[in-house]
């Protein structure tokens, strides 16, 4: 009997060479669509989406985001036309048991049996920067979704008016501390600065403090800084984690 010999056998690591470059492809793509919607200033009266994932593990990220295509997909079909802040907040109240519904369906669907709320009130939000533009950190209303708890890093757009956002270039990790600190009693207008103006400020705080010693600068200390993550080093950690999970 002959036997015949391939001159590059098939190996195991082969194919997850090909299954890390399909999962680097399908999401450079993703997020080449959502940069091509991101962009421009937050108007001062807005209302965010907040999706706070269980943890940073791969698939409680992917999870993360079918629940905010299913809310955001459902949400679209309740506004017909302009709304004024007003009727956009009426809106969303009127509908948080439907927002609570889709969020367990979707993990019940998916096999996640972790706890989930869904809150419309004021949020405490980072600094961001998504490209040139900066958001500044502050408290902002918005409706927040805590998948399990809460500890991921999370995904947030603007509900009104609809402008979208990722949180790719500076990703963030949100404790449970955190996400409890928020008051969902009241629900009041957005605070939002200027985003330009508040660069240009942050910049001159901080040529200040290198001028004036030691004294000024250590008054400036809590000013906190914008935290940038790499997109690309974020996936490859949360195949990593993935991996990791799936031999576990």
């Amino acid at each position: 009997m002959i036997r015949t010999y391939s001159r590059f056998p098939y190996r195991p690591v082969y194919g997850y060479v090909l299954l890390l470059a399909a999962l680097l492809l399908m999401s450079w793509e993703s997020q080449r669509a959502d940069a091509a919607i991101a962009g421009g200033s937050i108007p001062s009266e807005s209302i965010r989406l907040r999706i706070l994932a269980n943890s940073d593990s791969a698939m409680d990220q992917l999870v993360k985001r079918e629940v905010r295509d299913a809310v955001v997909a459902q949400m679209n079909t309740w506004v017909t036309g302009p709304q004024t802040i007003e009727e956009a907040r009426l809106t969303i109240r009127s509908h948080m048991n439907d927002i609570e519904a889709i969020v367990g369906k979707t993990l019940n669907d998916r096999g996640f049996h972790y706890g989930y709320k869904a809150e419309l009130g004021i949020v405490p939000f980072p600094t961001k920067i998504y490209g040139t533009e900066v958001y500044p950190a502050g408290n902002y209303e918005a409706l927040r979704i805590t998948l399990g708890a809460g500890a991921g890093q999370n995904w947030w757009c603007v509900l009104f008016p609809p402008l979208c956002f990722v949180d790719a270039v500076s990703g963030e990790s949100s404790t449970p501390t955190t996400a409890a600190a928020a008051t969902t009693a009241t629900v009041a207008k957005a605070d939002t600065a200027n985003v330009k103006d508040t660069a240009v400020k942050a910049q001159d705080t901080v040529s200040k403090s290198d001028n004036d010693g030691g004294a000024d600068q250590a008054a400036a200390a809590p000013a906190k800084q914008p935290e940038v993550r790499f997109f690309l080093w974020d996936l490859i950690k949360s195949i990593i984690s993935f991996f990791r999970h799936l031999f576990s």
